[in-house]
């Protein structure tokens, strides 16, 4: 009975270290540079879509094809990787990747 406690508690107290760290997150990560970075309001592409010639992206959620409208800017360009926002103020490429880049020590 002892030992059945004992082993109890050693794989419970394990399995409780094991939830509280990430093995995926890389060394010096900073919580608060991210959401520092992350703009709630800002325009994200999350997808391209390519169907017997017809293109449509979603961007925040949303599914547009050439010409449509977010926000205030229209559509103008779907390329493999990304997408062309254009207003009369200014134009927008959002990308599929990113574009920060880190450096490794």
């Amino acid at each position: 009975m002892y030992k059945c406690i004992v082993l109890f508690l050693i794989l419970t107290s394990v399995n409780v270290n094991a939830e509280s760290v990430d093995p995926t997150k890389p060394f010096n990560f900073n919580h608060g540079a991210v959401a520092s970075v992350a703009n709630k309001n800002a325009l994200v592409l999350q997808t391209i879509v390519e169907n017997d010639g017809q293109k449509s992206v979603v961007i925040n959620g949303q599914l547009l094809s050439l010409g449509d409208q977010i926000r205030q800017y229209t559509l103008s360009e779907i390329t493999k990787h990304s997408v062309l926002l254009s207003s009369p103020e200014k134009n927008i490429e959002l990308s599929m990747f990113s574009s920060v880049v880190a450096k490794s020590k």
